[in-house]
């Protein structure tokens, strides 16, 4: 029986000898519930902010925006320490006749300042804020998150109408083709002389793609508490609500699959019969009878599916809110 036993290992039942090796090792403490949220690789979500700097913006106009997202600041930091998956990123965009970036990419919000809006000039150039937005919604620039990112939150700011009236369809028709953009929560608001500007307000309905995201500012005091309340409720809604990640976004809805997917179908069968010279094998194509589908007396209609199913969200509560009386406290 001893040769049974051999390469079997088995615990020792002596009494252990305490060393000085165990009495000096030190005991790790148990990390907390911080120390492990700190370790956690967070989600990207990007709020753009695609603000007028035309002339007739000049004055309270911007130095309303300015007070708006200096005030949003604080907050914003803290839904990002209390959300465990989500980090907030800032993206600011002026434009005028042009459009410029004021963030080279999208700014953490943890260590974002913000630098005001000074100078305010031009025309009211949509077109070319368009194109602008449209070549940073990608994975290959502002939604290159290495954890992935949500669907981004995308605020435009503007009281004229568009002095490229003839032009902007082109690039807005563009952008909306861009899945990011089609998926995307957004929000326009109509800054005193847009609010009563029919040409204004369509190019915020065509922008949003719902006209309960699109809001009126009569004055700078109503302008300050919907860009608040926008951004505030439009990040606790994407954050909360299971927004597609970017592993989605770019992909085609098809039919029957909201993200397309791909069919195998079966090759024709080829079966080895003869061997040709020298033994080398010869694929010889066979000819197998087909079963034949039972007869479908009524024909089963194909389904129509909506390929931008589920774009253009909508922003709850926003058209509850009485804007000259009522403001929510956000704790």
């Amino acid at each position: 029986m001893g040769d049974f036993w051999d390469g079997f290992e088995f615990p020792t039942l002596d009494p252990q000898t305490t060393t000085s090796a165990s009495v000096n090792t030190v005991i790790e403490e148990t990390p907390t519930i911080g120390d492990i949220a700190g370790s956690i690789i967070k989600r990207a979500m990007v709020v753009f902010f695609i603000i007028d700097i035309s002339g007739s913006m000049k004055g309270a106009r911007i130095g309303a925006v300015n007070d708006a997202i200096r005030n949003l600041l604080p907050e914003l930091k803290k839904r990002e320490a209390s959300n465990t998956n989500a980090e907030i990123r800032i993206a600011i965009m002026e434009f005028s006749s042009n459009a410029n970036w004021r963030t080279l990419t999208p700014q953490p919000i943890k260590n974002f300042v913000y630098d005001d809006i000074t100078y305010v000039s031009g025309g009211t150039n949509f077109g070319n804020a368009f194109k602008a937005l449209n070549e940073k919604l990608s994975r290959k620039a502002f939604l290159n998150a290495s954890a992935g990112s949500y669907t981004p939150l995308i605020i435009l700011l503007t009281d004229g109408k568009p002095s490229d009236i003839a032009l902007y369809p082109e690039e807005l028709d563009k952008l909306r083709h861009n899945s990011w953009f089609q998926y995307a929560t957004k929000a326009g608001i109509a800054i005193e002389e847009g609010a009563l500007s029919p040409e204004c307000k369509q190019v915020l309905l065509e922008f949003t793609g719902n006209a309960k995201n699109v809001l009126e500012a009569k004055d700078t005091n109503v302008l300050s508490k919907q860009i608040e309340l926008v951004t505030l409720t439009g990040v606790d809604f994407v954050t909360q609500q299971g927004s597609l990640q970017n592993a989605n976004a770019g992909v085609q809805p098809a039919i029957g699959n909201k993200f397309g997917s791909t069919v195998v179908l079966p090759q024709p069968a080829f079966v080895n019969m003869n061997q040709g010279m020298m033994g080398t094998p010869t694929p010889v194509p066979v000819s197998l009878p087909q079963p034949q589908p039972a007869p479908i007396p009524n024909p089963i209609p194909q389904p129509t599916v909506n390929v931008t199913d589920g774009s253009d969200p909508v922003i709850p509560g926003l058209a509850d809110i009485d804007w000259d009386n009522d403001f929510p406290t956000f704790n």
